[in-house]
């Protein structure tokens, strides 16, 4: 069975603003931070450090960066030989014969 979930830019941002997360949005090579105030799929109020806010276009965001973990993380369990999709661990260095 194949598990596959589709995490956008709107889901990051919304995830974020469920969370208190701080963001990055990237403006034209440009990146602005702080925490989302508001967003309705059109735009994006950004409250900034500096106590000023921003109101950005959805469709000019080039990317968005979480202050998180990414939800998907899978955490790679220690003393296991095998993961759920087969993947083992590399081995570590050898000892001179």
């Amino acid at each position: 069975m194949n598990n596959s979930m589709l995490y956008t830019m709107g889901m990051a941002i919304d995830r974020a603003a469920q969370n208190g997360f701080a963001v990055g949005l990237l403006l034209d090579g440009h990146w602005l931070e702080g925490h989302v105030a508001a967003n309705d799929g059109v735009g994006v109020v950004l409250e900034c450090e500096d106590g000023q806010h921003v109101v950005v276009k959805t469709e000019r965001i080039g990317a968005v960066k979480v202050m998180s973990e990414s939800p998907y993380k899978v955490p790679i369990s220690v003393g296991a030989d095998h993961d759920e999709h087969g993947a083992m661990p590399m081995p570590g260095p050898r000892d001179a014969l």
